[in-house]
């Protein structure tokens, strides 16, 4: 991750753009300004602790379709909407396309910086969140389909001869497979498998 954070801003107001480049500037920020939509695409991005401070009506390119070029191109990083004239139907699209928020021109310089530091915080979280479900979801792919359903019972409290019950065979079968589980996953209690199998879960 950079260690200094990067603030990018879109806006096709140049008074706008001199202005928060100063504001973050002396804040400690890298800033990187743009005045139209299509050069910010065009430009070497650093999505790793970055934000993007996004007006939102622009000419050839407005905001919201700039939200959506990054989701398509999957550029990962978080989105302030900064608008004097965002109206509510306008806010609704723009939190749905993903923004961490929108606040309205004129906005305090300690407000915008401290709300840009939250934005990147939350993204941040999010990311590892994420990073770790999809590390459950990995590790639990070396199971079986029947391990995997072994597995999901055994996570919710069942024993062995529960397990045997539903899945209609030996008890004998149940625990083979629970020792099967724990040896591929390299764990020693259902608590942790359990925290997988939550995990796992929750990226859906």
């Amino acid at each position: 991750m950079n260690a200094t954070p990067h603030v990018y801003v879109v806006d096709d107001d140049e008074l706008v753009l001199e202005t928060l480049d100063s504001v973050f500037t002396f804040a400690g920020f890298t800033v990187t300004t743009f005045n139209q939509a299509k050069d910010f695409l065009a430009a070497s991005l650093e999505p790793e602790n970055s934000c993007l401070i996004l007006d939102l009506r622009m000419p050839h390119m407005s905001g919201l379709e700039l939200q959506r070029s990054l989701i398509e191109r999957q550029i990962d990083l978080p989105v302030i909407i900064y608008s004097g004239n965002a109206d509510v139907a306008t806010t609704v699209r723009a939190m749905s396309g993903g923004a961490f928020t929108l606040v309205q021109k004129p906005l305090s310089n300690d407000l915008l910086i401290e709300t840009v530091r939250e934005a990147m915080k939350s993204h941040q979280q999010a990311r590892e969140e994420n990073a770790g479900f999809i590390e459950a979801e990995q590790r639990l792919q070396v199971l079986s389909e029947r391990e995997k359903t072994v597995a999901r019972l055994a996570a919710e409290g069942l024993t062995a001869t529960e397990i045997a019950d539903q899945l209609c065979v030996s008890t004998r079968t149940a625990e083979a497979h629970k020792a099967n589980i724990f040896k591929k996953l390299n764990i020693r209690s259902v608590a942790v498998l359990a925290q997988l199998v939550l995990m796992a879960r929750l990226k859906h």
